[in-house]
């Protein structure tokens, strides 16, 4: 049994967790007081920031359009007669000039020859008349015979002159006439479907045989509104300064470029917008008339302004708004009014100056007065 002055020890688990929650006791006490905020105190989240700056975009709008070819000609038959050959292919691309289609020509022929034969009489008629004519006016200077033979004469041949006259007429009738049994391409362009076939009973009352369209260059159509083409024209904007870029049906960008050629001088009275074409060169035939483009009114020479990337906008109630970190690398929010997207990026019209760096990645992690360990997102542009 131990005695009353000795202190009795403490062993086991028990004795050695209270000297340890002593000693940890101990140390934290003999600490400084920042020293312990310091090791409590969680490190800032790391944020990524792009500088707000400059930006050179080019200035464009785009508007729904029509593909229109500058020419588009229905071939119609001149004179009857049957359809003997067809010398084309449906689709394809013929040139002005070559021969499409022909007509039966015995009938047209035969008219022709009638027409030549009667030219000869006529002709024939004239010569005799004008020998009469010459032998009355000798014979009348001369005093043998009366003036009145000779008016005669003078009229028969008259006559004759125009019989001929008529005869020749006929004769170019009848060659036109022929003529029209072949049917040729008038213009230069892709030739559709023959709405004919050998052997049909063809007419200038059977419609059109086939259509052709002029097919490089083409126009793309589409109308303005009204406020759109009044900005322009404040501007001091011309034609010159902006070239036409399509986008087709499938999404993708025309490889080829266009350049405005008209303005109508009226706006649509339903639509209050005015109608302007392009002229848009087509050598692969790849623009269809009649097809649905998208047309972008593209600024010749970029423009420079202050741009926001796209992925710092946020959105509350009150209206668009980013993060911005300052100099001590606190975060505040700032409101602003942006306008046109170019790309990614969006103008900035107010609430921000060239320099500001604003938080584009890890804002989840970023709270209006907190502080942030900012870097700085690396663009190339």
């Amino acid at each position: 049994m131990a005695s009353a002055g000795t202190t009795t020890k403490s062993r086991g688990p028990i004795g050695c967790a209270i000297k340890s929650l002593l000693l940890v006791t101990f140390t934290s006490l003999s600490l400084p007081a920042h020293a312990q905020s310091e090791s409590a105190a969680p490190p800032a989240p790391a944020v990524t920031v792009a500088l707000i700056k400059e930006r050179s975009f080019q200035e464009s709008e785009t508007f729904s359009g029509r593909i229109e070819a500058i020419e588009s000609v229905n071939l119609i038959a001149r004179v009857q007669g049957y359809l003997e050959a067809r010398h084309f292919e449906e689709g394809s691309f013929v040139e002005k000039g070559d021969l499409l289609y022909e007509l039966d020509q015995d009938i047209y022929r035969n008219t022709l020859t009638q027409a030549q034969a009667a030219l000869q009489v006529a002709q024939a008629n004239e010569t005799l008349a004008q020998q009469k004519f010459n032998r009355q006016e000798e014979l009348t200077k001369r005093d043998v015979q009366s003036r009145a033979l000779l008016e005669e004469s003078q009229a028969n041949l008259a006559v004759s002159q125009a019989n001929v006259a008529a005869a020749q007429s006929k004769v170019e009738a009848a060659e036109i006439n022929l003529a029209y049994t072949k049917i040729t391409a008038p213009i230069t362009g892709l030739i559709g479907r023959s709405v004919v076939s050998t052997g049909d009973l063809i007419s200038p009352q059977s419609g059109p045989m086939a259509t052709i369209v002029q097919s490089d260059p083409i126009y793309a159509s589409f109308p303005v509104p009204q406020r759109s083409m009044i900005d322009f024209r404040k501007r001091g904007a011309r034609n010159e300064d902006v070239f036409v870029s399509l986008t087709l049906a499938d999404g993708s960008t025309y490889e080829h470029h266009g350049k405005i050629s008209f303005t109508d001088v009226s706006a649509a009275a339903s639509s209050d917008a005015i109608i302007v074409r392009a002229t848009v060169p087509n050598p692969d035939n790849m623009l269809i008339n009649n097809g649905l483009v998208d047309v972008n009114i593209v600024a010749n020479e970029d423009t420079s302004k202050l741009a926001l990337p796209l992925q710092a906008l946020l959105l509350d109630q009150q209206g668009a708004y980013v993060l911005v970190v300052d100099e001590d690398n606190i975060v505040k929010a700032a409101r602003i009014e942006v306008g046109e997207q170019r790309g990614g990026y969006l103008v900035v019209q107010s609430g921000l100056d060239a320099g500001a760096k604003v938080i584009v990645e890890g804002i989840q992690k970023a709270r209006p007065g907190s502080k942030v360990a900012p870097s700085i997102l690396n663009e190339a542009n």
